[in-house]
C-alpha cells in the first residue's frame, strides 16, 4: 500500500502511483498551502543529490530473473558499488509491487546513496505478476515464500558475504512480516516502515490486513486498487533472452501510459459498495472480490498476512508515524514479536521509531516546525537514513557501533514536541486512568453538555442522535492514507464538524496541569437503537485554549461485531449493549489549559464506509435507513474512555531530547 496518485501521467518522474514524496504535496494541498513544506523541499534536494550519486557511482544489472520455487521467474534490478571488487557484499533487498526505476529507485535515493558508500548491494525486486515478474498478481502473493527463496538466493551469488537484509515503506515493508516468519537463514535484519496493511491477526487487531477496521471497510481501497492494484499486465514471452530483455526494457516499463481520472471523491458515494469499481471502470483486481467478503470469510486465510505464529527470526526495526492508517497493527505486531519471536537474538533486538507524520512520511516532512496536516508539531526531525545504516552495518557486516544500546522505542509525544524514550511498548510506566462520559442528556454538538470526568457517574442522562446513512459525518484528516489529494490524513481542527447534532461531544474542563498518554486508549460504549445493526465511532481530541480541536486517532466498530467475527450478533428493540470501540493509540501531551475530548458519532467518512443500518451483508445494498442511536452513561452503564498516562505536570518544550 502506498500514497495515492495525483496525476494521470504515468511514466518517468512524474509517476506518483505509490509515490512516498507525494504525501508532502498533498498534505500542503489539504492545508491550503501553495508550496511545499520546508522539510519536503530538503527531502527533495536530498533526494536529487542522492539519484546524481548513484548514477555516477552504481553500476547496474538489470533484467535479473531469480527462480522460486515453483518454477516462476520474478524481475531485480540490481545496484552495485562501482569501482568495488564484487566479492563480500551485504545485500539489501526491496520488494514491491511497483515500478522500481525511475519511481522506486527515487523514493529510496538517499537510502541507496548510504548503501553504496558503504559498500552494500541493493536489490529492487518486483513481486510475481507485477511488470517482468513472472505470475499473476493477487494482493501481497508471495511475501513467504518468494521473499524466502529471493534472500536464499542472494546470499549463494558470488558476489555475496551471505547476509541480507530487507527495507522498505508501505507495500514494501508489508512483504518482511511474512517472509522473516518463514525463518530464512540468510535473513540478517530487516526493516519494516509503515507495514500494517500487511498484518492479519495480532494482539487486539483482527482486520484482515486494514481492509477492515471494527468491521467496516476502510475506503481507501477502493483508491489503491484503482490506481496500484490490477491484477492483469501485459508480459513478454518467457523465452526471450536476457540481452533481448534489456533492449526491450529501454522501450517499453509495462507501466501504464495513462489511467483515467477516477473521480474517487464522487464515486465514493455510489450505492452498492460492490459496484464502485465498475462505476469507475477500474482495472480487475483483487478488490473485486474482497469487497464482498465478510470478516469472517474464510478466504482471508488464503492472504500472505504475517501475524501471531509468525514468529520473526532476524531482528526487526519497525519505524512507523502516528498518523498512519497501519499504526494499531504495527505497534501490535512490535509487542508481538517482542515476547514471541522465534529466537532469542530477534526478541532482544526489537527496536521502534514513532514519527509524528503520516503514511511512509518520516525523515521526509519534518522541519523545525513539522506541520501534520494543520497543527504544528514543533522540531521532528530525525536521521532515519543514518540510523537504518548503521542498523544494518551491525547485523550485517558485525560493525560494533552501539546501535542495539540504544533505546528499544523512540515514539515522538506530540503537544510536547518532545522524542520520549522508552524500554519497551507500551511504556511500562503506563498508568490506565479512566475518564467517564457524562451530560444531562444534551451532549450534541460542540454547544452541548457533554463532559469527561474522572468521576464515576451516577444516575443515566443518555444522549440521543439521529444516524442517517445518506448524510454521514465527514472525515476531516486522521490516521488515513492513499486516498486523494481532497482527503488526507493529518491532524486538523475538528470545530466544524462538531457543530453537528449527530455528533456528541464530551470535554473536561481545562487541565490545572499537563497530562501525558502514550500507548493504546480504550472506549467502551453502553448503545441502544431502533436499528438490528449500526456503528459507533470514536475520535480523540486535544483542545487549545483558543477551542482548535486537534485529533489524534480515531476508530469505528460494527456493533454486529462487537463480540468478535466468528459470527454476527444483532441487537433487539429496548437492549442496552456494551460495545468496545477501538483500540485507539497515540502519544500527546496535553499541556496545562489545554482540554481532553472525545467525540462519539456513527459515522466518519469517507474514512470508513457507512452501515445502511439494515442488518444486510451492506455490500451490495443500495438503500440505507435512518437510526436512532442512544449513549447511555450511569453507575449501571459506566460509557468510558481510558487514557495511558504515563506523565503529569511535564513542561512544555519545542525541543527534541
Amino acid at each position: 500500500m502506498a500514497v495515492g496518485h495525483l496525476t494521470d501521467r504515468r511514466r518517468g518522474p512524474t509517476h506518483v502511483i505509490g509515490s512516498i514524496a507525494a504525501v508532502a504535496l498533498v498534505t500542503s494541498l489539504a492545508a491550503g498551502v501553495a508550496v511545499r513544506p520546508a522539510g519536503a523541499q530538503m527531502w527533495e534536494t536530498r533526494t536529487a543529490s542522492a539519484m546524481d550519486y548513484i548514477a555516477a557511482h552504481a553500476d547496474r544489472e538489470d533484467m535479473i530473473m531469480t527462480p522460486m520455487r515453483d518454477g516462476v521467474r520474478l524481475y531485480s534490478l540490481i545496484f552495485f558499488p562501482k569501482g568495488t571488487p564484487r566479492q563480500g557484499l551485504p545485500a539489501i533487498l526491496i520488494r514491491n509491487p511497483y515500478l522500481i526505476e525511475p519511481v522506486w529507485v527515487r523514493e529510496f535515493a538517499p537510502y541507496v546513496e548510504s548503501f553504496l558508500e558503504h559498500g552494500y548491494a541493493v536489490v529492487f525486486q518486483n513481486e510475481r505478476g507485477r511488470y517482468f515478474s513472472e505470475g499473476t498478481y493477487t494482493y501481497l502473493v508471495g511475501s513467504g515464500n518468494d521473499g524466502y527463496d529471493t534472500v536464499e538466493w542472494l546470499a549463494k551469488q558470488p558476489w555475496s558475504n551471505g547476509k541480507v537484509g530487507t527495507l522498505g515503506c508501505s507495500s514494501s515493508a508489508e512483504e518482511q512480516h511474512k517472509l522473516n516468519g518463514t525463518h530464512p537463514p540468510s535473513l540478517a535484519a530487516a526493516v519494516p516502515m509503515g507495514s500494517g496493511a500487511g498484518i492479519g491477526k495480532v494482539g487486539p487487531y483482527d482486520e484482515m490486513g486494514n481492509f477492515y477496521r471494527g468491521g467496516a471497510v476502510q475506503m481507501l481501497w477502493f483508491s489503491w486498487y484503482y490506481g496500484a492494484g490490477y491484477t492483469y499486465r501485459p508480459s513478454f514471452p518467457a523465452n526471450l533472452r536476457r540481452e533481448q530483455m534489456i533492449r526491450l526494457h529501454r522501450y517499453w516499463n509495462l507501466e501504464p501510459e495513462t489511467i483515467p481520472p477516477s473521480g474517487i471523491d464522487t464515486a465514493i458515494w455510489s450505492l452498492p459498495l460492490d459496484q464502485i469499481m465498475t462505476k469507475m471502470d477500474a482495472a480487475p483486481s483483487d478488490l473485486d472480490r474482497f469487497v464482498t467478503r465478510l470478516p469472517n470469510d474464510p478466504r482471508w486465510k488464503e492472504v500472505d498476512f504475517g501475524g501471531e505464529g509468525d514468529q520473526a527470526s532476524a531482528p526487526i526495526l519497525m519505524i512507523n508515524s502516528w498518523y498512519d492508517v497501519s499504526i494499531g497493527p504495527n505497534v501490535a505486531m512490535y509487542e508481538y514479536q517482542a515476547k514471541h519471536a522465534a529466537t532469542a537474538a530477534a526478541r532482544d533486538n526489537m527496536f521502534m521509531v514513532i514519527a509524528p507524520t503520516t503514511h511512509c512520511a518520516e525523515g521526509r516532512v519534518e522541519s523545525e516546525h513539522t506541520i501534520v496536516g494543520a497543527r504544528d508539531m514543533g522540531d521532528a526531525r530525525f536521521d532515519y537514513v543514518a540510523l537504518i545504516q548503521r542498523w544494518f552495518d551491525h547485523f550485517l557486516v558485525g560493525a560494533d557501533n552501539g546501535v542495539t544500546k540504544e533505546p528499544k522505542v523512540r515514539a515522538y509525544m506530540m503537544g510536547a514536541n518532545r522524542w520520549r524514550s522508552y524500554d519497551s511498548w507500551p511504556p511500562a510506566q503506563m498508568q490506565p486512568v479512566a475518564y467517564y462520559l457524562a451530560s444531562d442528556g444534551r451532549a450534541n454538538s460542540l454547544a452541548g453538555t457533554g463532559r469527561l470526568s474522572e468521576a464515576t457517574p451516577g444516575a443515566d442522562h443518555p444522549d440521543s442522535f439521529v444516524y442517517d446513512p445518506l448524510r454521514p459525518v465527514p472525515s476531516l484528516g486522521g490516521s488515513v492514507c492513499c486516498f486523494s489529494p481532497t482527503f488526507q490524513g493529518g491532524s486538523f481542527d475538528q470545530s466544524s464538524i462538531e457543530m453537528r447534532s449527530d455528533v456528541l461531544v464530551y470535554t473536561t474542563p481545562p487541565l490545572t496541569r499537563s497530562v501525558e498518554i502514550a500507548g493504546p486508549v480504550r472506549v467502551s460504549l453502553y448503545l441502544s437503537s431502533d436499528r438490528t445493526d449500526t456503528d459507533l465511532t470514536v475520535k480523540l481530541l486535544d483542545v487549545y485554549p483558543d477551542g482548535r480541536a486537534f485529533n489524534l486517532d480515531e476508530s469505528i466498530q460494527r456493533v454486529r461485531w462487537r463480540g468478535g467475527y466468528d459470527s454476527p450478533v444483532f441487537m433487539q428493540p429496548g437492549g442496552v449493549y456494551k460495545v468496545d470501540v477501538g483500540p485507539l493509540v497515540t502519544s500527546n501531551a496535553f499541556l496545562a489549559g489545554h482540554r481532553i475530548r472525545v467525540e462519539i458519532s456513527s459515522s466518519n467518512f469517507p474514512r470508513f464506509e457507512r452501515n445502511l443500518n439494515t442488518g444486510g451483508h451492506n455490500y451490495d445494498e443500495a438503500t440505507g435507513l435512518v437510526a436512532h442511536n442512544v449513549i447511555h452513561h450511569s453507575a449501571q452503564y459506566p460509557s468510558v474512555v481510558v487514557l495511558p498516562i504515563v506523565g503529569r505536570d511535564t513542561a512544555p518544550s519545542a525541543g527534541a531530547e
